[in-house]
């Protein structure tokens, strides 16, 4: 079986769609400025507004799962109604490149378990590696984003790595500087020691695991007192030995507990929990403790090793330690009511300590292991069991254990290499967030949430409470903190490339390039690229070197360094002799030979011309299996960096040949691909025989390719001097990953050398919903932070997907739904819709393949079911209007504005499911009431009354393909081919959106009251036991209706007579003969309309039957109302049983002659 055949048929159609929309290109065309002629009529010629969207960007170091799947289409679904609208939308794509996610693959690729692996293997490579890793999946990402039909610009995408995009990051973080909010300074932060870094919340989240920890209640001594301790608790015992101070609550009453001679300070509130038989009447027991003296006490340090390390370092500091303080963290849900408070290794422990002053001291390294000359404890890793056990020994052994047991918790993990986190403060890189909280807040007031409680809520809290933001990373592979020190410790923050160039270390080299002058295989139009051709300067060339030299003189040439070619050979002598340089100032490199263009030496140019790529093309090809402009571009990059080093204070005069000429400016520079093949484009020369070219040469950071490249090793292989002179040394952190992703409104354009075009604040944006602490703050505050206010006007939060059941997806519980298996089985439309209507956005997302089912069966079908139902009856004389004045056509006309109507609000609102899911209703009522109700309208052999079914069919069908467009772009394109008219719309994703027509209510209410009394009616029809095609006498209604509406009502329930009286619905049951007879007659053209279906027959085929029947007569005399809506043109009789059986009373059967 292939693979096409394991494919559904809605997915083959859907992959058909793709086909015309690229075929066509038709997002493109969605895309153009000025406005594309479909929407001349909508908005006139004065152009688009523009709506401006951000691309969240994903980072491509797995293939795409379900849940991006759903990103992905919310992200969709708004651009697409605004481009309908008539706004201009920039989507534009981005890549998430650096981090940890990245590093984290890299790693297990090549089997690195720490940093200091990595840095044997060489940070270069291994940051190589990862730069390539990324380009592993996004073929997967692209072809998934096209599959889905999200709709983005992949050619002008932006990637975190490229030199223009961290040189956009330089500029915010030059720009947080100047605003005086960059600092350094410790704080704790959930850090991994097998790693050697710090975590982001988002990595956090990723690894919490369900742990057994040993827990520990320990006794501190009060200094002064005898046999008086205080009980604190912590299910960290490797913390103890860190222990600077003990925490009390400002509102928690305390006691002393008087047990075996000892008094034991504990919160009242907690002391049954520790101590069984205490009785809070019983005073006996226990006394009250002010906070007042507790505050006054001091207690001996559980072990010696801090101050006997450190006690020299801070004497103040020291003497604040070992104190109790009040703090308001302290609460009484668990534990003693009395926190130990290890500064170094606990969050509000940390906060406490920098607010009291208290001594901040490492006793562990940041591998995770304490120091030396720790006795029992030295160097061993403080997250091994057997360390908390031996501390818990020690304790007791001295008396000052008071309780042990298991504890099960929830404690985070690495989620890159599952080991356990520590809490750990770490000398880092920060942004005073805090300073700005007022601002942050203020300007989430302008932002319009959905889910609306997010704004005040999750997003609105970490605002009010907001931390400065550790940005440093101690790791390789991200944008490298442009922050460089002097021996002082003074500062300076580079804030691009140009910054760089002008505080780098300079050799006081001076650079020209001059082309040879004309030589005999220029005349002769001949390729020369081996050094020993024998082609010499023509007289012309001659002269052109001549003049060229002469203008020379005043620039100070102190060296000539030539191609060895004979040509620039003789080129490089006439130019030392009009410059009277002595001959041992010339030397010649072979570097700066000719293009080798291997078999096409000696050939004539024009044959490379017929063989030349063009744009990037011509970089990697090697023609005659010589080099490429690549090549030639790295061994003059080798060689202009070696000079550079090898002079100081030169003047060197270059002497080289177009293309390499051209690819040493551009090495010099450090172009990639692109900026080289542009950096000649146009020109029919890049330099002319004997051109001169300054060269403003100064080394950059580069890598192999000779491409500026700002990351790690190469941006520290630069020297850097200040104004004064000084050495200056760049930290070794990298940038927080969240910092690049948060900058793209700025660095997706290359901001501020774009002009300082800006397209800000974002109209719309959406994710995941655990972004509110993640890309959406970091947008929010880089904003902010460069004084441009809120990042976004309107967000989008989008709760999880989870299994069937509510369980969270995951590999090793074997509940991951591939997402390429629902497309190809159900298409991918289904799945967008689902998306949209299981629930609100922000909702977790139970994924249970019956209810994208059920989206097909009650949508889809429904819908295709009405376009093949038109297609049968369509006339090409009759076009799609709404000016119909029956009462039908009127009803769904006024249903189909009220959708239009209500739902283009919601769009507005940015309420996708407000106004997706109503989309099920109108298509039930479209199809259950409307076409069913209008079936013989469109088969009428009256003119108009056929004109109005089938105008007002094809106005509702294409108003509501507009209005599913955004939703399920696929099958509203589908629908929109069957019926377009030749003067419609290339596609329905060029069409303006549906314009809201009248809405009446009365209409709509009425027929509401009309349906409402046929349910009523047919369950009495039910209960009596007559079937729907036996006619009644009457029926009786208390809704005063119209006559129209009552003449639906009776051929709905198939009544005689509808009248309006009483106050309840009744139906009268008894039949007489005649009506029992039209029963009979009704049967026979029900089993005749089966027949024509299990006949294969169209509407316009006429049949004649045979019957055979004991009800002669009753066919007789319903004979016009039997042929008229079964397309029979005769009847006749036999007495032989038939091929089809009628059941009715009797026996009744008939044969179809076609």
């Amino acid at each position: 079986m292939t693979e096409e055949n394991k494919k559904g048929e809605v997915a083959l159609k859907e992959e058909k769609i793709l086909e015309f929309w690229n075929e066509n290109k038709i997002f493109e065309k969605t895309l153009d400025k000025p406005v594309h002629e479909s929407f001349l009529s909508k908005i006139g010629l004065g152009g688009r507004k523009e709506f401006v969207f951000f691309e969240g960007p994903p980072t491509a170091n797995a293939k795409p799962a379900l849940h991006h799947l759903e990103s992905r289409v919310f992200k969709d679904i708004i651009p697409r109604f605004k481009t309908m609208q008539g706004f201009h939308v920039r989507r534009k794509a981005g890549w998430d490149t650096h981090g940890l996610p990245v590093e984290l693959q890299i790693e297990k690729k090549l089997g690195l378990k720490s940093k200091k692996e990595i840095e044997a293997y060489g940070v270069e490579q291994f940051n190589k590696e990862c730069k390539d890793s990324v380009f592993t999946y996004i073929s997967d990402w692209e072809k998934f984003t096209d599959r889905i039909g999200y709709w983005v610009d992949k050619k002008d995408a932006y990637y975190t790595f490229d030199t223009p995009y961290i040189e956009s990051v330089w500029n915010i973080l030059k720009t947080v500087n100047e605003r005086g909010l960059l600092y350094k300074d410790y704080k704790v932060l959930p850090w991994c020691p097998r790693c050697g870094t710090a975590l982001s919340s988002h990595e956090l989240a990723q690894g919490y695991q369900d742990d057994k920890d040993l827990s520990v209640t320990a006794k501190f001594k009060v200094v002064g007192e005898d046999n008086t301790y205080i009980l604190a608790w912590t299910t960290t015992p490797w913390t103890l030995p860190g222990n600077v101070a003990l925490a009390i609550g400002k509102d928690i009453e305390y006691i002393r507990y008087k047990q075996n001679g000892e008094q034991l300070i504990i919160a009242k509130e907690l002391a049954s929990k520790f101590f069984p038989d205490f009785d809070p009447e019983n005073k006996n027991q226990w006394e009250n403790i002010f906070q007042s003296e507790l505050l006054k006490m001091r207690y001996e340090p559980l072990y010696p090793f801090m101050q006997q390390k450190f006690g020299d370092k801070n004497p103040e500091a020291f003497a604040k330690a070992y104190k109790v303080y009040a703090a308001d963290f302290v609460t009484t849900t668990d534990g003693t009511g009395i926190v130990h408070t290890a500064v170094m290794y606990g969050q509000d422990d940390f906060v406490l300590g920098n607010q009291i002053g208290l001594p901040k001291f490492h006793l562990v390294k940041d591998d995770g292991h304490y120091l030396d000359g720790m006795d029992f404890l030295s160097d061993r890793f403080v997250k091994d069991e057997e360390v908390a056990v031996d501390i818990i020994k020690d304790l007791a052994h001295r008396g000052l254990l008071f309780k042990k047991e298991k504890y099960e918790h929830s404690y985070p993990h690495c989620w890159r290499c599952k080991t356990p986190l520590i809490y750990y403060a770490r000398d880092s890189w920060y942004i005073s967030m805090s300073k700005l909280r007022n601002e942050l807040v203020a300007e989430n007031e302008g932002i319009v949430w959905e889910p609306a409680h997010i704004k005040e809520g999750r997003f609105g809290e970490w605002l009010r409470e907001i931390k400065d933001w550790a940005i440093s990373r101690e790791r390789y592979w991200g944008t490298p903190l442009p922050i460089w020190k002097n021996e002082e410790g003074k500062i300076k923050v580079i804030g691009s490339v140009d910054e760089l160039k002008k505080y780098s270390k300079k050799s006081g080299n001076k650079y020209f390039i001059i082309r040879h002058g004309e030589g005999e295989h220029n005349v002769a139009n001949i390729i020369s690229s081996k050094k020993d051709d024998n082609f010499h300067l023509t007289e012309k060339g001659r002269e052109q070197v001549k003049v060229s030299a002469e203008s020379l003189k005043e620039k100070g040439i102190t060296k000539i360094i030539s191609s060895p070619f004979v040509r620039t050979v003789e080129t490089a002598e006439i130019v030392r002799e009009i410059l009277g340089l002595e001959k041992d100032k010339v030397s010649f490199d072979d570097r700066l030979g000719e293009h080798n263009l291997g078999t096409l030496s000696g050939q004539s140019v024009d044959e490379y011309h017929k063989i030349a790529k063009t744009d990037e093309g011509i970089y990697e090809m090697k023609a005659g299996g010589g080099e490429s402009l690549f090549d030639v571009k790295v061994r003059t990059g080798q060689f202009i960096y070696e000079a550079d080093r090898a002079n100081q204070n030169e003047t060197i005069l270059i002497i080289a040949h177009e293309h390499t000429a051209w690819a040493l400016e551009s090495a010099a520079y450090g172009y990639n691909k692109k900026q080289t093949v542009d950096f000649a484009k146009d020109k029919e020369e890049f330099i002319k025989t004997a051109e001169i070219h300054e060269l403003d040469f100064v080394q950059l950071p580069h890598n192999a390719s000779y491409e500026v490249d700002l990351h790690k090793p190469y941006i520290d292989g630069v020297e850097l001097v200040d104004e004064d002179g000084n050495t200056l040394t760049r930290v070794k952190e990298v940038m927080d990953v969240w910092f690049d992703s948060g900058a793209m409104p700025f660095a997706q354009d290359h901001y501020p050398w774009n002009k300082g075009e800006l397209l800000y604040p974002a109209d719309f944006i959406s994710e995941a919903i655990d972004q509110t602490r993640g890309w959406f703050y970091t947008l929010h505050a880089i904003g902010v932070l460069m004084g441009k206010g809120k990042a976004y006007k309107n967000v989008i939060c989008l709760g999880h997907i989870l299994d069937s059941e509510g369980k969270k997806m995951s590999k090793s519980v074997g509940n991951i739904i591939d997402p390429w298996l629902m497309m190809d089985k159900y298409g991918v439309d289904a799945l967008r819709l689902w998306m949209y209507t299981v629930n609100s956005p922000g909702d977790s997302k139970n994924f249970d393949e019956k209810t994208v089912d059920e989206i097909v069966k009650k949508v889809f079908n429904p819908l295709l079911n009405i376009v093949a139902f038109y297609e049968l009856y369509k006339d090409e004389s009759i076009v799609a209007h709404n000016k119909s004045e029956n009462i039908l056509d009127k009803w769904i006309l006024s249903r189909l504005n009220e959708l239009l109507k209500n739902g283009t609000t919601s769009l507005e609102k940015f309420q996708v499911f407000e106004s997706a899911r109503p989309i099920r209703d109108f298509t039930n009522d479209f199809s259950t009431w409307y076409v069913r109700r209008s079936r013989e309208r469109f088969k009428s052999d009256d003119a108009k009354e056929k004109s109005d079914a089938l105008g007002t069919t094809l106005f509702v069908l294409k108003e509501l393909a507009k209005y599913m467009a955004p939703f399920t772009p696929f099958f509203a394109e589908e629908i929109y081919q069957k019926i377009k008219s030749p003067d419609d719309a290339e596609s329905i994703h060029l069409c303006v959106w549906p314009e809201v027509g009248e809405v009446n209510t009365e209409i709509i209410d009425s027929m509401k009251k009309v349906r409402e009394v046929v349910t009523s009616a047919l369950e009495i029809r039910q209960k009596s036991g007559h079937k729907v095609r036996q006619p009644l006498a009457k029926l009786s209604i208390p809704e005063n209706l119209s006559q129209e509406l009552l003449d639906i009502i009776a051929d709905e329930v198939n009544v005689k007579q509808v009248v309006i009286e009483g106050t309840e619905v009744k139906l009268d049951t008894e039949l007489t003969d005649g009506l029992k007879k039209e029963g009979i007659a009704r049967d026979i053209i029900r089993a005749i309309q089966d027949a024509r279906k299990k006949e294969n027959l169209n509407p316009s085929d006429a049949i004649k039957l045979v019957v055979s029947t004991d009800k002669k007569e009753i066919v007789n005399e319903y004979m016009e109302m039997i042929k008229s809506p079964t397309g029979v043109t005769e009847i006749s009789y036999s007495n032989d049983e038939q091929n089809y059986v009628v059941e009715v009373e009797g026996k009744t059967s008939f044969s179809v002659i076609k």
